[in-house]
């Protein structure tokens, strides 16, 4: 029983909640709009717009210059062996020769 009691208080309570939403949208439907409002004006936005596209073109510098620092981070040790190989082979074939 106690169940039924609750079901019963929250189907008036949402039965109230709508018909309040219902009242306050017909008092909202008598507003004209358009009419004797202020309209926004549009502000002078040409120095923030200046400082977006300087802020965006140093950040695409700075992600451009990472990477090509990443990539010749990640190229460091093969061209170190490589070096390391042709340094070997320099050296060592002359005396290989002689």
């Amino acid at each position: 029983m106690p169940e039924e009691e609750k079901i019963e208080e929250t189907v008036e309570e949402t039965t109230e909640v709508a018909e309040e939403v219902a009242e306050e949208e017909a008092a909202g439907e008598a507003i004209a709009y358009d009419v004797g409002t202020p309209m926004v004006v549009d502000p002078f936005m040409e120095p923030f717009e200046t400082a977006v596209e300087s802020v965006r073109r140093r950040a695409q510098l700075i992600a451009r210059n990472q990477k090509l620092d990443s990539g010749f981070t990640a190229g460091a040790p093969i061209g170190v062996a490589a070096g390391i190989l042709f340094a070997l082979i320099l050296v060592l074939l002359p005396l290989l020769w002689m």
